[in-house]
């Protein structure tokens, strides 16, 4: 389940880069593990989470962006 967060996260920020959206989106890891309720170890550049769930709206604003329920998307990036 925690995968398929993180890998919508991922598919969001290179969408957005490829249309161009936004300028440049850099996530650091130790930021995207905690948004998915995780401890990031950097020594082993690791992510350790336990079981939860997280709405889209939760993970979307832990990563610094703003959620439209109605359109179903996460803005993250320059206004």
């Amino acid at each position: 389940m925690h995968r398929s967060h993180l890998v919508l996260g991922i598919m969001l920020a290179s969408a957005l880069t490829v249309t161009g959206c936004a300028g440049k989106v850099r996530l650091a890891s130790s930021k995207t593990c905690a948004a998915h309720g995780g401890t990031y170890n950097a020594a082993s550049k690791s992510c350790v989470t336990t079981a939860s769930t997280k709405s889209a709206a939760q993970i979307c604003q832990a990563e610094g962006g703003v959620y439209d329920t109605g359109a179903d998307i996460c803005e993250i990036g320059l206004e």
